[in-house]
């Protein structure tokens, strides 16, 4: 099985294009379902969640691949997130030993749903991503402090520049069209189908 995962800011993007390629190339795909963690909204009013928020997401995302990989009907599979995100969050957010504990157990879920085998990273410039925010409407995004998108946005990035084990590819999609000509959507193509 092969997994192609996108990553990026909020807002970037990511299931628009894991929609896309999915219906291109006629595979499974997995989009995250972030709104059954039940601390998020409170991780947004900055009430004392983060360890309960971080590991919850990663366990969401266990689960979620983990079933996945089992029901998969074909050895290709498009991820709207990569799972490596929730290392990068996790270290930004948790100290000590609660960090600690996360990257334990962090380990043990790598060992058993491993890594992407390819991450297209996508960036927009803050910008468009102030833009993405209102269009998305989510009320607990809209109240929360900007500069936390963009501290998030730097960590993530360090992360999966210098630190992923998985093949990443970086691109700005500030100007993507959704359309089969546009030559951000070929780059990502002939991305994918140079690693299948």
């Amino acid at each position: 099985m092969k997994i192609i995962s996108f990553e990026g800011s909020i807002g970037a993007g990511k299931t628009s294009l894991t929609n896309f390629f999915c219906h291109e190339f006629k595979c499974n795909k997995l989009c995250e379902e972030y709104e059954i963690n039940p601390f998020l909204k409170k991780f947004y009013e900055k009430q004392d969640v983060n360890f309960e928020t971080e590991i919850t997401f990663l366990l969401i995302h266990y689960y979620q691949i983990r079933n996945a990989l089992q029901n998969a009907t074909n050895d290709l599979m498009f991820m709207d997130f990569s799972i490596e995100k929730d290392l990068a969050y996790a270290r930004m957010n948790l100290k000590g030993k609660q960090l600690t504990l996360f990257e334990n157990i962090f380990d043990h879920v790598i060992e058993d749903v491993g890594f992407s085998d390819l991450v297209i990273y996508i960036e927009i410039s803050p910008k468009v991503l102030r833009r993405r925010i209102f269009q998305r409407g989510r009320p607990y995004e809209l109240s929360a402090d900007f500069s936390y998108f963009e501290k998030y946005h730097n960590a993530n990035k360090s992360y999966f520049l210098n630190e992923s084990k998985s093949e990443v590819n970086f691109l700005n999609v500030d100007n993507l069209v959704l359309e089969s000509e546009d030559s951000t959507i070929n780059q990502i193509r002939q991305a994918i189908l140079k690693k299948i």
